[in-house]
């Protein structure tokens, strides 16, 4: 019976993947099949991107909307995703799950399969994997000790050194775990997710030697279990895939929107959720106050894109948010993202960004809509797997479904996502039409644009950012 392995590497553009910076990742790539139209979702940040992966999902629909979202019960607080008690009473205070569609994890626990979660992330993106776990009955081990971890998970961890600071060494060492205790005998499903390279491209520099190094120990962990998986006896069994769930552009200059909001009294009372991109909260939801921020953001030299609720009289230049495919009634009513460049930064890498935050500039940062964050890694490999590559759009919500196919379990049909069937053997490729759409605005000097792939009933985000009139 199949089994199936996903290996996340957080962050990893995929101009990274190459035979002198990542020869084990470059092997299976050139083994396996590879998207060359792999796209993430909106905002390009980890937890969104978690539970698209976990879920087959939009935001729309998932309803993890931002790294820092506003609370659903009251819009003058916000709620980091990343804590795993902070999720965790959230459920407790809104009473309903935090994640609205069911988890991969969730899918093969109904059909009697099992599902591991190994990873390196914050608690509470582990916890956003398989935030059923104990339920379930399913293992989750996570770097940052008990936890986040489920029963199982606690159990195995005791019999583990214990998992090192660094987030380097964090990563090889859940890496270590799945290829010693788990490869041997895998699982139905497992879902194993390095911390790097976007921790080092955060706190080391885009580019920068720290985050060469920090790639390069993370896909030697990746090629210790790519050997022992063809050496080994589940060459035959065991399908991987291999993804990013966002890309990465240099922070060239910083904005302050919080503080240019504040000065401006008719404002009073909204809250900014910053970031490469972010969402401004309105308490009374009032339509011309949203519209009246809409409006501003678009006279802003820093901002790129502007969005605001479908359903409203949008000013002119604003963009209908329904067109992210992120419209969740929990994301804030005016959405944004900062002004982007496509020329290379200053270590040769495309893509620059504004960031409204503590990092410092040269740093790695995403959640945005421009190329360079929305471009992911993607691929396929193993015995089941056609090799080649595929220009299908494609993105981060595919993998679920896929995975559900090769496993041969329902439930991938009701996912936003599709079955990537042109790397199945015995499938076939899609047959749908493909096409691109492109949303544009304009409001004097101001103008925006969103381009989007479809390929029949199936949407997916290309990019966007501010664009000249």
């Amino acid at each position: 019976m199949t089994a199936v392995l996903l290996v996340v590497f957080d962050g990893l553009r995929p101009d990274m993947v190459r035979p002198d910076t990542t020869p084990h990742l470059a092997r299976f790539a050139a083994g396996g099949m590879r998207f060359a139209a792999a796209r993430s979702v909106f905002p390009s940040e980890t937890r969104v991107c978690t539970s698209s992966i976990a879920t087959g999902c939009h935001p729309r629909r998932h309803g993890v909307v931002a790294n820092r979202m506003a609370h659903p019960a009251d819009p003058r607080r916000s709620v980091d995703t990343g804590d795993i008690a902070v999720l965790r009473g959230l459920e407790q205070e809104i009473g309903a799950p935090v994640l609205e569609e069911p988890t991969l994890a969730d899918r093969l626990a109904a059909a009697g399969r099992d599902c591991a979660v190994l990873s390196s992330g914050t608690t509470g993106h582990t916890w956003l994997l398989n935030p059923r776990a104990d339920a379930n009955g399913q293992l989750v081990l996570s770097a940052h000790g008990a936890v986040a971890s489920s029963a199982r998970g606690r159990a195995l961890l005791a019999e583990l050194d214990p998992p090192p600071l660094p987030p380097v060494e964090r990563a090889e060492w859940i890496a270590e775990a799945f290829r010693t205790r788990l490869l041997p005998e895998p699982p139905d499903a497992t879902i194993l997710w390095l911390c790097e390279p976007d921790t080092t491209a955060h706190y080391g520099g885009l580019g920068s030697p720290a985050q060469w190094e920090a790639l390069r120990r993370a896909d030697a962990a990746f090629g210790r279990i790519v050997a022992d998986w063809q050496a080994g006896p589940q060459r035959e069994r065991l399908q991987i895939a291999v993804a990013s769930d966002h890309g990465h552009a240099t922070i060239s200059g910083h904005a302050d929107v919080r503080a240019a909001l504040a000065r401006r009294p008719e404002f009073a009372g909204c809250m900014v959720l910053p970031g490469t991109s972010g969402g401004v909260t309105v308490p009374d939801m009032s339509a011309d106050r949203i519209a009246a921020i809409a409006r501003w953001l678009t006279r802003q030299d820093w901002c790129g894109n502007v969005f605001a609720p479908d359903l409203i009289d949008r000013p002119e230049g604003v963009l209908p948010r329904g067109a992210l495919l992120s419209d969740h009634r929990r994301a804030a009513p005016v959405l944004y993202t900062l002004r982007a460049d496509p020329r290379a930064s200053t270590v040769g890498l495309p893509g620059t960004v504004l960031y409204d935050g503590a990092l410092e500039r040269g740093a790695g940062m995403h959640g945005g809509l421009s190329r360079a964050e929305m471009r992911t890694v993607l691929l396929l490999g193993g015995s089941r797997i056609r090799p080649g590559l595929s220009d299908w759009p494609a993105g981060i919500v595919d993998i679920a479904p896929t995975l559900l196919a090769l496993l041969g379990v329902a439930g991938g049909e009701t996912m936003d996502g599709r079955v990537l069937s042109e790397a199945i053997d015995g499938a076939a490729p899609p047959t749908a039409a493909r096409t691109s759409e492109t949303w544009e605005a304009m409001a004097g000097a101001y103008a925006q644009r969103l381009a989007r792939l479809r390929l029949g009933g199936h949407v997916w985000l290309d990019e966007g950012g501010r664009a000249v009139p």
